[in-house]
C-alpha cells in the first residue's frame, strides 16, 4: 500500500503528527512518503517531496510582474487567491488564525507523489490545497486528519463562545463556506479522522463536512523520545532549582490569548505553595510581560524533542489551560514522561485525564485552575502508571494499525464501487 500524506507545513504540532505517523507506517511495512511545501529540503530521513506554486503568467514576464505589482498596490489582483488572501487581509482583524480556500497550489491534484499513491491522507492543508480543484481531479480514496476546525469552518481555525467571529468577518467567512462545500461535494472517496470528541462534533454538524463517514483515532506520541528521567538528575543538567515545585507550561507563542498563561500566573498566585516556579516552553513575544511574583523560567521555542522530554520529566506537574485545543499534544507527550497533568476541559482532556494520572478543570478561568492544582498536590501520583496508560492506548504502533485498518477499508470502498 502507497500512502501519501499532505501537510502545508513541516514545523508545527500538525507536522510532527505527520511525520511520527509516517515513521510509523513505515516501521508496519506501509510505502508513505510526505508532500509539503515550506522549506528547501525535505526533514531529514523523511521520503518525498516540497510542493511548488502554480506558474503564473503574469510572473513570466518583466513587463506582467509589474503590472501586477501595480494593480495590487491598487487593490486588485489578477490571481483569485492572491485576491481573495488579500481581500481577508484589508479587513484587518485581529482574529485568531484565518485562512481563505483558494491556493496558488493547484497543480498539487496532478502532481507525481499524487499520481504514485493508492491513498491519499490530508492533513494542515490550510494554503495548499485549492478546494474548488483539488477534490474534483483527485480520484483516489481521501482520508482527512482534522488537526484543527478550519476544514469544517470558513476562515477560523477555532471556534468557540472565547473566539467568536467578528462581525466584519461574517459575510467573507460565509463566501468561504461556499467556497469549501461546493470543493468537498465532488469528492468521490473521502472518510475524516477526528483525533478527539470536540473534533468528531465539528465534522458532524459542519455543513461543509456532514455528509463524510467520521472515524476516531487520537494522535499518538513516540514513547521512545518522550520517557521518564530521573528527576534529580535531569534537574541539574537543566539548571532548575531541585527543591522547587516546578509547573510547566508549554505554548508554541507564549502570550497566545487561547493558550492562557496569564491564567497560569494568576491561579499559582492564589496558591500558597513556597518555593514555587513556573517553566515556561514557546516563543516569546514583544507583548508586555505579565506582572507576577512567580519565578518564571523561559527557555525559548525548543526544537528538540528529546530536550523538551527532559522538561517533561524535570517538572512536577504539566498545566495545560487553553480554552480549546483539537487535541492537546502536549498532555499525552507529559504522560509518556510519567508527569501528572492539570487541565481545562478542552480537546482531548475530557478523554485522557482520570485521577490516577491527573486533574481535570472544572472551568477556564483562573480559579477553576488553581482549584484544579491545589487537588493535584493534594494527590499522589505513580510516574510508572501514568505512562504505563500512555503506552497501553497512544503509541504510534497502535495509531498506525489504527490508520492501516481504515486505509484497507477505503480502498475496498472504491474497489466496490467500479
Amino acid at each position: 500500500m502507497r500512502v501519501l500524506h499532505i501537510n502545508t507545513l513541516q514545523h508545527g504540532g500538525a507536522a510532527q503528527c505527520v511525520f511520527r505517523l509516517n515513521k510509523a507506517l513505515l516501521q508496519e511495512g506501509v510505502d508513505s512518503r510526505v508532500l509539503i511545501a515550506e522549506g528547501d529540503i525535505m526533514p531529514e530521513g523523511v521520503e518525498g517531496a516540497i510542493a511548488r506554486q502554480d506558474k503564473s503568467i503574469w510572473n513570466s514576464h518583466r513587463l506582467l510582474l509589474r503590472v501586477k505589482k501595480k494593480l495590487a498596490r491598487l487593490g486588485w489582483s489578477p490571481v483569485r487567491a492572491e485576491k481573495m488572501r488579500e481581500q481577508l487581509q484589508q479587513l484587518n482583524t485581529p482574529h485568531f488564525c484565518r485562512h481563505q480556500p483558494l491556493s496558488r497550489y493547484k497543480n498539487i491534484a496532478r502532481h507525481p507523489l499524487v499520481e504514485w499513491a493508492d491513498i491519499i491522507h490530508l492533513h494542515w492543508v490550510a494554503d495548499l490545497v485549492d478546494y474548488p480543484t483539488f477534490f474534483k481531479e483527485v480520484r483516489k480514496p481521501i482520508v482527512w486528519t482534522l488537526h484543527d476546525k478550519y476544514p469544517a469552518e470558513g476562515v477560523q481555525h477555532y471556534t468557540s463562545a472565547f473566539f467568536p467571529l467578528p462581525e466584519k468577518l461574517k459575510a467573507f467567512d460565509s463566501r468561504c463556506k461556499t467556497i469549501k462545500r461546493r470543493g468537498v461535494e465532488k469528492a468521490r472517496n473521502m472518510t475524516l479522522v477526528a483525533i478527539s470528541e470536540p473534533m468528531a462534533d465539528a465534522c458532524k454538524q459542519s455543513d461543509i463536512l456532514k455528509r463524510f463517514p467520521v472515524t476516531h483515532i487520537h494522535n499518538g506520541v513516540d514513547t521512545n523520545i518522550f520517557r521518564p528521567y530521573d528527576k534529580g538528575a535531569v534537574r541539574k543538567e537543566l539548571g532548575l532549582d531541585r527543591e522547587a515545585c516546578i509547573f510547566l507550561f508549554s505554548a508554541y507563542v507564549l502570550h497566545d490569548p487561547n493558550k492562557g498563561l496569564d491564567r497560569i500566573l494568576q491561579a499559582l498566585e492564589k496558591i500558597g505553595t513556597p518555593r514555587k516556579m513556573l517553566l515556561c516552553v514557546g516563543k516569546p513575544s514583544n507583548e508586555q510581560q505579565p506582572v507576577t511574583s512567580i519565578p518564571v523560567i523561559q527557555t525559548g521555542l525548543l526544537t528538540s524533542q528529546s530536550m523538551m522530554a527532559k522538561y517533561y520529566a524535570a517538572a512536577d506537574y504539566f498545566v495545560q489551560c487553553a480554552y480549546e485545543e483539537s487535541f492537546g499534544q502536549t498532555v499525552i507527550e507529559a504522560m509518556a514522561c510519567g508527569t501528572p497533568v492539570i487541565s481545562t476541559p478542552c480537546g482531548i482532556a475530557p478523554e485522557l485525564v482520570h485521577p490516577f494520572n491527573g486533574v481535570l478543570c472544572k472551568g477556564y478561568d483562573s480559579d477553576a485552575i488553581a482549584m484544579g492544582i491545589t487537588e493535584a498536590m493534594g494527590n499522589h501520583y505513580e510516574s510508572h502508571a501514568i505512562r504505563q496508560y500512555i503506552l497501553d492506548h497512544y503509541r504510534y504502533e497502535l495509531i498506525a494499525k489504527q490508520y492501516i485498518e481504515l486505509y484497507g477499508k477505503c480502498k475496498k470502498q472504491i474497489t466496490s464501487d467500479r
